[in-house]
C-alpha cells in the first residue's frame, strides 16, 4: 500500500551505512543521528491525514479523487473502520458486526497512501508528524482524531474504565455486546448514565436506551435500563424519545432525568448520585468527552480545539485542517454526517489552495446535518439542520427540522443513509 516498514528503514540504514563506511563521511552516524524518515519526499505536494475515521476518511479519498497529483497520506491505528453512527442496531442484535465494518481497500485503490500507525507526535514548526514507524513531512496536515473519555470526571470510574467499555469509540462494542449477553442470563438492572453535552453524537445515548429496553423486550430478559440523565429532557428529539420509552418500553426503562454521577463504586456495584445510590448488575456510564490526547500534545487546544470560522483550519496554524469531533466552537453536532460533509468540504478547500488560490478569495462552505435514531427494530426519529454564514453578522445560523414520529418509513430511509455514506467512503468508486 505504499507504505515503507521498519525492516525496509532497517535495511536501508544498513545499506547507507556501509555505503559511508566505504568512503562517506560518517554516513552511519549521521544516519542514525536523525529521525527516520517513514515516506521519502518526492517533488509531489503532501497532505497528511490522521485519523481514518468517517471525517478523515473522506477528506483523504475526495483530495486524492480531485488530485491524483498530489501525494496523501492517511495515517491511521486500526487496520479497519467501524461505524459508531448505526452501533446500537448492533448492540440491540438487530444487525451483525460485519454490517459496520469496512476496510480500506478501494481507498488505497485511488491512490490514497495508508500508513496503520500511531502518531506520538506532530512538530507544526517543521510540518513533521512523528509516528511509532518515523517522520512524515507534510505541506498540509488534516487532523481527525476523534474522542477521548474524561474518566477523571466520575471518581471511581477511571481504576475499573478496563472492566466497563463505554461503546462511543470503534470496536468498544464488541466487550459491551458481549456483556450484554451474560446479562440475558441473569437480568437486573442496567444502569446507564448521559453526561451534559458536548459529546459525540448527541442522540446516541437515548438511541442506545431504547434499543437496549427493546432487546430485554424482545429476549424477555427479567431486567431493567434505568437512564440516569444529567439534563432535564433529551438534549435532541426529546418528544420521540419520551413516547418511545412510555409507549413501548414502560415496564422495561425508567428515565431519571436531572440525575448526576458524583462517584462509582464497582466493588459495591454502586452508582452514586446526587440524589442518592443507585444499585447496578450491570452498567454503561458515558463519561464527559475532550478531543483525542494529540489535540492537547501539540497545542491546538485543550479539551476541544477551535477553528477559524466559518472555515475549518485551525485558529493557531492556516497549515492545519480540524475535521470531525474534535472542534469546540461551532454550533455544529458532533455527528457522523457532519464530519462527512466536513470531509468533504476540506477537500474542496485544500484543492482550491494547492491550485495557490489565497485563503481570502475561497468562499466559505458549511456543513449540513441529518441524525436518524431507531427506537426500536425498524422505527425511526430524525432531525436535520443546514448551516450558512451570516457574512454582515459575523456568525453561522442554523435551519433546523425535526420528526419525533416514529415511522418504518424513517428507519428504512436511516438505513439508506447509511448504506449510500459507507459506499461513497468505502465502496468501490
Amino acid at each position: 500500500m505504499g507504505k515503507v516498514n521498519r525492516r525496509d528503514l532497517l535495511k536501508a540504514g544498513a545499506a547507507l551505512a556501509a555505503a559511508g563506511a566505504l568512503g562517506g563521511k560518517g554516513f552511519a552516524q549521521e544516519f542514525y543521528a536523525s529521525p527516520p524518515t517513514l515516506l521519502p519526499r518526492t517533488r509531489a505536494p503532501r497532505v497528511v491525514v490522521v485519523g481514518g475515521g468517517w471525517g478523515g476518511t473522506t477528506v483523504a479519498r475526495k483530495l486524492k479523487q480531485q488530485n491524483p497529483e498530489v501525494e496523501v497520506v492517511l495515517v491511521e491505528q486500526k487496520p479497519l473502520f467501524m461505524s459508531c453512527p448505526m452501533s446500537n442496531l448492533f448492540l440491540a442484535g438487530v444487525k451483525p458486526l460485519e454490517w459496520l465494518v469496512f476496510d480500506y481497500t478501494n481507498v488505497v485503490k485511488d491512490g490514497v497512501i495508508f500508513v496503520q500507525e500511531k502518531v506520538l507526535d506532530i512538530q507544526r514548526d517543521h510540518r513533521l508528524v512523528r509516528t511509532t514507524g518515523g517522520y512524515l513531512a507534510y505541506d498540509y496536515l488534516v487532523l481527525a482524531p476523534g474522542i477521548d473519555y474524561m474518566y477523571e470526571a466520575i471518581p471511581g470510574y477511571a481504576e475499573v474504565k478496563h472492566l466497563m467499555p463505554v461503546g462511543f469509540k470503534p470496536f468498544e462494542h464488541v466487550a459491551l455486546r458481549r456483556m450484554l449477553d451474560e446479562f440475558d442470563e441473569t437480568g437486573g438492572d442496567l444502569v446507564m448514565y448521559i453526561p451534559n453535552p458536548p459529546y459525540r453524537c448527541p442522540p446516541g445515548p437515548y438511541e442506545r436506551a431504547a434499543m437496549l429496553a427493546w432487546r430485554l423486550k424482545t429476549k424477555g430478559v427479567k431486567g431493567k435500563v434505568i437512564v440516569l440523565d444529567a439534563n432535564p429532557q433529551p438534549v435532541s428529539k426529546a418528544p420521540g424519545f419520551l413516547a418511545a420509552y412510555n409507549d413501548l418500553y414502560k415496564d422495561y426503562l425508567e428515565y431519571q432525568p436531572n440525575t448526576r454521577i458524583t462517584g462509582l463504586d464497582y466493588e459495591k456495584k454502586v452508582v452514586q448520585t446526587e440524589l442518592g445510590d443507585v444499585p447496578f448488575t450491570l452498567a454503561d456510564l458515558i463519561p464527559p468527552m475532550k478531543a483525542a490526547e494529540i489535540v492537547r500534545q501539540v497545542g491546538l487546544g485543550e479539551r476541544w480545539a477551535n477553528v477559524r470560522i466559518p472555515y475549518f483550519l485551525s485558529e493557531k496554524d492556516d497549515r492545519v485542517y480540524l475535521v470531525g469531533d474534535i472542534t469546540g466552537n461551532t454550533p455544529y453536532p458532533k455527528s457522523g454526517m457532519v464530519a462527512y460533509v466536513s470531509g468533504a468540504i476540506v477537500a474542496r478547500h485544500l484543492t482550491e489552495r494547492l491550485k495557490g488560490k489565497p485563503l481570502a478569495e475561497i468562499p466559505p462552505e458549511l456543513p449540513s446535518n441529518i441524525c436518524y435514531s431507531f427506537v426500536d427494530s425498524e422505527e425511526a426519529i430524525w432531525v436535520a439542520a443546514n448551516y450558512s454564514w451570516d457574512e454582515a453578522a459575523k456568525q453561522i445560523k442554523a435551519q433546523n427540522s425535526v420528526d419525533n414520529q416514529r415511522s418504518k418509513a424513517n428507519g428504512e430511509a436511516a438505513i439508506g443513509w447509511a448504506l449510500g455514506l459507507w459506499n461513497d467512503i468505502f465502496g468501490p468508486a
